[in-house]
C-alpha cells in the first residue's frame, strides 16, 4: 500500500510538473464590414522580454493582416502576417530580441490592422502569452543530482542485503 501511494504521489507530481505554462490572453475580433480596419488591445509582460504574440485570421475572410506593438505613441515592433495554407499568421516574441526590449509590468497597445473581404464577420484572433526561457544546469546540479542517485543507491543496496542476511 505504501508503495502505491508513492507512486501516486510521483505521478501527480509528474504530471503537474509537465501540465505547468504560462498564462495565455486571446481575444478575437470581428469586421463586419469590408475594408481597412484597426483595433487595439493591452499587454502586459510579467517580466522583461517575456512578451509572445501570434495573430491568425483566414484567407477568404481577410486581404491582409498585420500588428504593431505601440510603447505610448511610438511603435516598437512591426510584423506583417505571411499567408500559410490559405490563413494569415504572423509571429513575435521579445524572448531573444536584441532589438525591442520590453519591461515587465508594463502595458503595451497591439494594434490590429487589416483589410476584411466582404465575407460576413470577419474573425481574426489575436494571443499573447508570457513565455520563459529554460535554464541550462550548472554543472554542480548535475553532480547533485548523481550524488543523491548514488545514495539512493546504496540506501538499496544495503537494505536489499539486510534482508538475505
Amino acid at each position: 500500500m505504501k508503495k502505491f501511494l508513492q507512486s501516486i504521489g510521483i505521478a501527480a507530481i509528474a504530471a503537474t510538473a509537465m501540465t505547468a505554462q504560462a498564462a495565455t490572453t486571446t481575444a478575437t475580433f470581428s469586421e463586419a464590414s469590408s475594408g481597412a480596419f484597426t483595433e487595439s488591445f493591452l499587454v502586459t509582460p510579467d517580466a522583461a522580454n517575456t512578451l509572445v504574440v501570434r495573430l491568425s485570421g483566414m484567407g477568404s475572410q481577410f486581404s491582409a493582416l498585420s500588428f504593431s506593438l505601440w510603447d505610448g505613441s511610438a511603435s516598437i515592433a512591426s510584423v506583417s502576417a505571411s499567408k500559410l495554407n490559405g490563413n494569415y499568421l504572423a509571429f513575435f516574441s521579445d524572448l531573444n530580441s536584441t532589438t525591442v526590449s520590453l519591461v515587465g509590468g508594463k502595458a503595451y497597445t497591439l494594434k490590429v490592422t487589416g483589410v476584411s473581404t466582404p465575407a460576413p464577420n470577419s474573425l481574426g484572433t489575436v494571443s499573447a502569452f508570457n513565455g520563459s526561457v529554460t535554464p541550462v544546469p550548472e554543472p554542480e546540479s548535475y553532480a547533485m543530482f548523481l550524488a543523491g542517485l548514488g545514495l539512493m543507491g546504496a540506501i538499496a543496496r544495503r537494505r536489499f542485503s539486510k534482508r538475505a542476511a
